[in-house]
């Protein structure tokens, strides 16, 4: 048996990176850091990071062209476990080392594991804005002990105007259920329309979207992660 995450300067550098960058969107801060460019969203394309928003983001991409089957992925010594191989399916490209395409998901649970242990909810906000890659993936087969950080995290959406229903759609439907905003600003507020068309106004940074809403828009309040099912 090996052990696929090769412990390197570069990998430990790596992670503390994230863990600073990422605190910015702790808990335990009033207000929310601001977004490098390009990350956050806009007023006239909002971005919504969660699962079923931004696959991309937390679902490593499609390997283009021949990838190794199954039955021939193994290291150079040793073996792969049965989740280990799960992940690995599908995802390694012929004449590549599949220990480097295994520590690509070993590194996204890694971050997730050491931001989680701190705060639960800056890991799962870096989910949502799509600062750690291949979450979905990685934490179904590789880390499921993280599964209730991607929990909060599949439904999760940022600042935004959108509409509810009960099949998400790219960066344009939320599905009904209570969220909370773990690190709003002072100027955090939200609209909710009701299913009669009624706007209902407010600053609080947790609100439950009914089903049946129409619709649902938040400025400052960064991101609305899941709590539960309406």
């Amino acid at each position: 048996m090996i052990h696929p995450l090769r412990a390197t300067a570069a990998a430990v550098i790596t992670t503390a990176a994230a863990v600073v960058f990422l605190t910015g969107c702790s808990s335990s801060h009033d207000t929310k850091a601001t977004p490098p460019a390009g990350t956050g969203p806009t007023a006239s394309a909002p971005v919504s990071g969660g699962l079923d928003q931004n696959p991309t983001a937390t679902a490593a991409p499609t390997t283009p062209g021949p990838t190794v089957p199954a039955a021939e992925l193994t290291p150079v010594t040793g073996s792969f476990t049965k989740q280990q191989k799960q992940y690995l399916t599908g995802r390694v490209p012929k004449g590549s080392d599949p220990a480097a395409v295994l520590e690509l998901g070993q590194e996204s649970c890694d971050k997730i594991k050491f931001i989680a242990k701190r705060d639960p909810d800056a890991a799962a906000s870096g989910i949502v804005l799509g600062q750690i890659a291949g979450a979905h993936d990685a934490v179904t087969t590789l880390c499921p002990d993280q599964k209730p950080v991607l929990a909060a995290a599949e439904h999760g959406f940022t600042d935004g105007a959108f509409t509810v229903g009960s099949k998400p759609k790219a960066g344009s439907v939320i599905t009904p259920g209570t969220y909370h905003a773990p690190t709003p600003s002072k100027t955090c507020a939200w609209t909710l329309t009701g299913a009669n068309g009624k706007p209902v106004s407010g600053s609080k940074a947790l609100v439950t979207v009914p089903a049946g809403a129409r619709g649902f828009s938040s400025t400052g309040c960064s991101v609305w992660l899941f709590s539960k099912g309406a």
